[in-house]
């Protein structure tokens, strides 16, 4: 079974990172949760994602990184 994890690009310095991963209707519902509620409060996933999230930079400044999806990894 494919994983997907949830990735975030902080606005400030353009990184992408990963915060939390799960199945394939997992990664859908919580992708329309987060489309429709800001939050995936309600949806059953390992964390708690939201659409937006803060982001400590290498060079110690402070981003606003946003939800881009879920990427499909292989194994």
């Amino acid at each position: 079974m494919p994983e997907y994890r949830a990735i975030y690009k902080c606005r400030l310095c353009g990184e992408e990172f990963q915060e939390g991963e799960t199945g394939d209707i997992i990664a859908m519902a919580c992708t329309v949760a987060l489309t429709v509620k800001d939050s995936t409060e309600n949806v059953r996933c390992e964390r708690n994602l939201h659409r937006h999230m803060p982001h400590h930079c290498k060079d110690g400044s402070y981003g606003f990184a946003d939800f881009c999806g879920f990427r499909k990894v292989e194994d």
